[in-house]
């Protein structure tokens, strides 16, 4: 009676938030109806048939929604926390939206879930997950989670307690994820990158360390448009065209093919229905005007200014926002370890392709450097981190409210927007594009 009186009450909920347009409904529902039923998550997990827990630093949606993907394109009936809403409360508020009552309870066929590396230590285990993933572990939140080692000893204390018929996927590139294989009772399989890695934060990822179970291998990048690369498992290899950019990216495909192949799922023919996959809000997605980027973490931050920083042109411009509310990770001062150099190099870059009778004809030619907006509540953080990067400060446009900054990015804008801002700064330009 508890179970159903804590489901109808964060339905209620569901529907007065949505109709009265003060949020999703995606966080206020499972944490008003854990009061009334603690047990809640574990309870509507059991009706499950199979669940899947993805953690780690970066990642963690792209990774989730790539799963799905495979999933619904295998006839399966799935679940999962889109709204990136990765706490316990977000968990059972998804629940709650997808459990009916009448005419017979749901049944669904499989529960990915993406877990905040916190919650992670608290949730997976009410879950009862056939599969989890560990990504990456990266400095991220200090104010939240410590150093990555307090991170990484909490995974290993949580992974003992996991029986060991479950299947454990770690990246194999990261030294840091890697040292979970000691804590657990069952086989843990890896995957990782031929030739292009990005190695975790400490340690110096050593060659006789890789025996990797899933592996991306004669990696061609293709900027923007994504990748091509041969995906190796244990039985064949398989050509693959991902149509999402960067390094970082192909991981997330391992990850979700891993997961795929050990939930038995056909991924010699899932492979061809990645053309029809588009990306969750935010992760490269795709505007008439340009592209938005999340970042949030140094080893995030410098990634993405990576993979755009070869495909910026004169007459491009970057619109940067940077909050500290408490989702996003109150201390800013990670910016100061994410390179922002690159966006510099990129300008000048830009700049050298232009002829010299081009500039001295064309004074008011664009100059990237000229068309870079920092927007947030910490504007002005942002504004003094690309000055020590290198950018002339008279040339960076600071807006701290984002809807004027969009506005002021757009004007007169010849190329490319791109925008590259933290989380909650994303849920608000979300909002505004609306």
């Amino acid at each position: 009676m508890r179970l159903i009186v804590a489901v109808l009450l964060g339905k209620l909920i569901v529907y007065l938030t949505r109709l009265l347009k003060i949020g999703g409904g995606s966080a206020a529902p499972g944490l008003y109806a854990l009061s009334i039923e603690p047990d809640l998550v574990e309870k509507l997990a059991l009706k499950i048939s199979k669940n899947v827990v993805i953690t780690g630093t970066n990642g963690k949606t792209t990774t989730a929604k790539m799963l799905a993907h495979f999933a619904k394109a295998s006839g399966l009936k799935v679940i999962r926390n889109h709204t990136g809403s990765n706490l316990e409360r977000g968990i059972a508020s998804t629940l709650i939206s997808n459990y009916t009552l009448y005419p017979i309870p749901y049944t669904l066929d499989l529960g990915i879930w993406e877990l905040d590396e916190a919650a992670f230590n608290s949730v997976a285990l009410k879950l009862k997950p056939d599969v989890v993933v560990f990504l990456n572990i990266f400095r991220d939140q200090l104010d939240r989670y410590g150093e990555i080692n307090t991170v990484l000893k909490n995974w290993q204390e949580t992974l003992k307690k996991i029986p060991s018929d479950t299947k454990v996927l770690v990246n194999g590139d990261d030294a840091n994820t890697l040292k979970l294989a000691t804590s657990f009772k069952g086989k843990v399989q890896k995957f990782g990158v031929k030739d292009f890695k990005i190695v975790g934060e400490g340690i110096v990822h050593k060659k006789e360390q890789e025996n990797l179970d899933f592996e991306a291998k004669n990696v061609k990048l293709n900027g923007l448009e994504g990748s091509v690369f041969s995906l190796r498992t244990t039985n064949y290899e398989l050509r693959t065209t991902l149509p999402l950019p960067g390094i970082y990216h192909i991981y997330d495909a391992l990850a979700a093919f891993a997961c795929a192949y050990n939930l038995k799922l056909p991924i010699h023919r899932l492979a061809d229905t990645l053309k029809s996959y588009s990306p969750a809000f935010g992760r490269v997605e795709k505007l008439p005007f340009g592209f938005i980027f999340l970042i949030k973490n140094p080893a995030g931050a410098t990634q993405v200014f990576e993979t755009i920083a070869p495909n910026i042109k004169t007459g491009d411009r970057l619109l940067l926002a940077l909050n500290d509310n408490l989702a996003d990770g109150t201390d800013v001062s990670w910016i100061w370890d994410a390179n922002f150099e690159n966006l510099l190099t990129l300008s000048l870059r830009a700049l050298a392709k232009q002829s010299r009778k081009e500039i001295a004809t064309s004074p008011a030619s664009p100059d990237p450097r000229n068309d870079i907006i920092a927007s947030g509540s910490r504007a002005h953080d942002l504004a003094v981190r690309l000055k020590y990067a290198g950018f002339d400060p008279k040339k960076i446009t600071v807006e701290p409210d984002l809807q004027k900054a969009l506005r002021e990015a757009r004007r007169g804008l010849k190329g490319q927007l791109f925008i590259l801002p933290t989380y909650t700064a994303m849920l608000e330009l979300q909002s505004i594009l609306v």
